[in-house]
């Protein structure tokens, strides 16, 4: 009952705020020339950070000259510094606006006035998943003549999507396994983008892969030669059972001569220790560092083997081959793209039902 009426005070704002700032659609935007664009993306997920690199890759594509900005969350923020595609980064941290009301609006405002100095002619919200109405208010709170997002998803209007005066109808209800790098491209469809590369990317600098390589060397691993394993995940039914990725470690670190690394995240602390308990090979586990230096260690690795998570996206964008597992979650939507990766998923969205044999083999064939 209670969500129900917030809904429904929801959908009465918005209606009321669509009446004050209501303004006429531009029809012609793929002629146009943009000199300063925003791409809004403030969720912390790195997966859905690393899948709008296509849709970055094609606005530079499209639009050289144009000064280019990405406003993102501080987690995602270190794996797009460097990128190519990219002038600046504007780091939205959510922190930063709490506290008091008196507090968290100074900041904000303060926040809005050095977002609207930028002067943006263009705003992209990409939306896939889910809409959010912080992003959609930001897109309009920068000041950008034009802004691009989600009207409506699979059917269902977007009731932020009052602050767009380029709003985009999204219908994936008959392309359900659409990839989500092909559905970000979707939101700026009326640009007419044309981007061939779909991969995501992470730019390294000199002084992470020297330092990558020097770690791996102490750890007395061959560059190019070990395998890299994470055996954890955020969502509990994204995680394959941890002594079957020790079983693997095993048989294929004794049959490859590969040698062994395991990543820990900061929730992994059970897995790896059931992984310890397990292994019977000589390994070595990667620990607290940052995404960036994991991410310049997984660009030496031979292959990655990783539940579905933020670490499989990771490993891909560096170029490193990657198995992914799956249980749940649709693997056409979110595995990694390009002829060197290959993904197995669980029978019914089971990961549980994935036998170590059936990983064994494939590593085995991704290995020769």
């Amino acid at each position: 009952m209670i969500r129900r009426l917030e809904q429904y005070l929801k959908r009465r704002v918005f209606s009321f705020l669509r009446f004050l700032i209501s303004s006429a659609q531009p029809t012609d935007l793929a002629t146009r020339s943009f000199r300063s664009i925003i791409v809004i993306r403030q969720h912390n997920q790195l997966g859905d950070m690393l899948c709008v690199v296509p849709l970055l890759r094609g606005l530079r594509e499209r639009y050289p000259e144009a000064h280019i900005a990405l406003l993102t969350s501080p987690v995602n923020h270190e794996v797009m510094l460097n990128s190519p595609y990219v002038d600046r980064l504007i780091n939205y941290d959510k922190r930063e606006f709490l506290g008091g009301v008196s507090i968290k609006f100074v900041a904000f405002v303060k926040f809005v006035r050095k977002l609207r100095a930028e002067k943006f002619e263009l705003a992209v919200v990409p939306s896939t998943v889910s809409v959010s109405a912080t992003s959609d208010l930001l897109a309009y709170l920068s000041g950008a003549k034009y802004r691009i997002g989600a009207g409506e998803i699979d059917g269902e209007g977007n009731p932020s999507g009052v602050f767009f005066n380029c709003p985009v109808t999204l219908d994936w209800r008959e392309s359900e396994h659409r990839h989500q790098a092909l559905r970000n491209l979707d939101n700026a469809q009326v640009l007419h983008l044309n981007v061939a590369d779909l991969s995501s990317q992470i730019e390294l600098t000199e002084e992470e892969s020297r330092g990558a390589r020097a770690f791996v060397i102490d750890l007395r691993l061959q560059v190019g030669s070990f395998v890299v394993y994470h055996v954890g995940a955020g969502k509990p039914a994204n995680r394959w059972p941890a002594e079957r990725f020790a079983q693997l470690a095993n048989r294929l670190s004794s049959d490859s001569k590969a040698g062994t690394l395991f990543t820990h995240g900061p929730m992994d602390d059970e897995p790896v220790r059931i992984v310890k308990s397990t292994l019977t090979v000589p390994y070595s586990v990667v620990d607290g560092k940052s995404i960036r230096q994991v991410a310049a260690i997984l660009s030496l690795a031979r292959l990655v083997v990783s539940n579905d998570t933020g670490i499989m996206h990771v490993a891909a964008a560096v170029g490193t081959p990657v198995l992914s597992l799956f249980g749940p979650t649709d693997p056409e939507q979110w595995a990694p793209i390009g002829a060197k990766h290959r993904y197995i998923v669980g029978k019914g969205g089971d990961i549980q039902s994935i036998q170590v044999e059936e990983v064994l083999t494939a590593a085995r064939e991704m290995l020769r």
